[in-house]
């Protein structure tokens, strides 16, 4: 069987396009300048999915995988093409994603991935909205507000209080970290289907 390939440009250090193949005994890392490195299905011990947007890439995917005593190793779905320019390689990113869960289900089929944040980050982040939330609520408490002239002020603010509560505990239950089969992998952990990328002209 032909190896799935997924090439893209990493940076603007990078000298070209690497390229990683899903291969039947490893997943294959070749650099722009040729050299090749391997990583056995059976040394892969984690395996993370999730939507990690930013500034530049607002369609940003992630891929993580974690050989056994190795550095994590971290695939997107953003193709470089200048400073702060950024090219949207889903359309051979997901293939190339699922050919990898698949040939690693089959080394391991009690194996799981991680959808989401990681437990620690997924800490900081709840820390983070906790505090914004209560910072939100002590503001309309403590300072003057339009609402104040409202005849049951009190009441109002405290009824946007609580509006705020099933909100924050919705993006509690969506960002808990989560760990599923590698054969039932939810749509949202990859993106969603779009053109194929064009070549550089």
């Amino acid at each position: 069987m032909e190896p799935v390939v997924y090439r893209k440009r990493q940076s603007a250090i990078s000298r070209g396009e690497g390229e990683w193949r899903v291969e039947d005994d490893a997943l294959v890392r070749v650099g722009a300048n040729g050299q090749e490195r391997r990583y056995k299905w059976r040394q892969i011990v984690g395996v993370r999915l999730c939507h990690e947007p930013s500034r530049s890439k607002p369609f940003r995917y992630v891929f993580e995988l974690q050989p056994k005593h190795e550095r994590k190793i971290e695939i997107d779905n953003a193709h470089y093409l200048s400073p702060g320019n950024f090219e949207d390689a889903s359309a051979e990113y997901t293939p190339f994603v699922r050919a990898a869960v698949a040939k690693l289900a089959q080394v391991n089929l009690r194996a799981r991935a991680l959808i989401g944040e990681t437990p620690k980050r997924y800490f900081f982040l709840l820390i983070g909205a906790l505090l914004g939330l209560s910072l939100l609520a002590f503001g309309l408490i403590a300072f003057p507000t339009p609402l104040d002239g409202l005849p049951y002020a009190s009441l109002i603010k405290f009824g946007i209080i609580m509006l705020m509560l099933p909100i924050f505990w919705l993006w509690v239950i969506r960002a808990v970290p989560k760990g599923v089969a590698l054969d039932s992998i939810p749509p949202r952990a990859l993106p969603p289907d779009r053109r194929q990328r064009e070549p550089p002209l």
